[in-house]
């Protein structure tokens, strides 16, 4: 699998398993490997869940997976965020892992609402997967600040929420948040950035696949 890599601000760390994108037969990865990022560690007891709700996951599990939740200030919670993302199969998606306490994370968020009302009649989705349930604890936030997050900070796309490592299955934090995943049409990634990134170059992969 090629990879290409954006080498810019810094961004935040995530120890987490390296979970692969596979999505697509083939990606190209676009990676901020130096971008802002915020530190973060994720116990030794979700880890080991990774292992055992992952598996579970790929026999089939799925909790409401594959259909769109509607843009509301209350979050949607996903078991399975591939399948939450099929229900945007022939759209643009925006897959963006991200905290309410990851401070390059909300860096990003005023440019991801401006690029949804620019493009979403042309088939673009924001999505954000909010890790917050998953957050160590002495981390501020949590799941019950992602609601209030939502509406104070007027994001017009849709939140999910992971509530167990599992359902990350398939998509690689381990290198920190924001990661954020851009995908085509036919549901295959073609770039991954870590760290912030400027609206520009969203822009930019937008307007190419579009």
């Amino acid at each position: 699998m090629a990879r290409t890599r954006d080498n810019d601000k810094r961004g935040m760390n995530a120890s987490a398993p390296a979970l692969r994108t596979t999505l697509g037969a083939s990606q190209t990865k676009h990676n901020a490997r130096h971008g802002k990022r915020t530190p973060i560690v994720i116990a030794t007891a979700l880890i080991a869940a990774v292992l055992a709700v992952g598996g579970a996951l790929m026999s089939g599990g799925s909790g409401g997976g594959g259909r769109a939740i509607p843009v509301s200030p209350i979050p949607g919670v996903t078991d399975d965020v591939q399948q939450s993302l099929a229900a945007y199969r022939g759209k643009v998606v925006i897959l963006d892992f991200w905290a309410t306490w990851c401070g390059p994370c909300r860096m990003e968020i005023p440019g991801f609402i401006a690029l949804q009302n620019k493009y979403r009649d042309q088939g673009l989705e924001i999505v954000g997967i909010s890790i917050d349930p998953i957050a160590p604890r002495g981390n501020p936030g949590g799941a019950p600040a992602v609601a209030p997050f939502i509406k104070d900070n007027g994001i017009n796309y849709t939140i999910l929420m992971v509530n167990n490592p599992g359902a990350l299955k398939g998509f690689d934090v381990s290198q920190g948040i924001p990661t954020t995943y851009v995908v085509d049409r036919s549901g295959k990634v073609v770039r991954t950035y870590i760290g912030v990134k400027s609206m520009s170059v969203f822009e930019n992969d937008i307007n190419q696949l579009l």
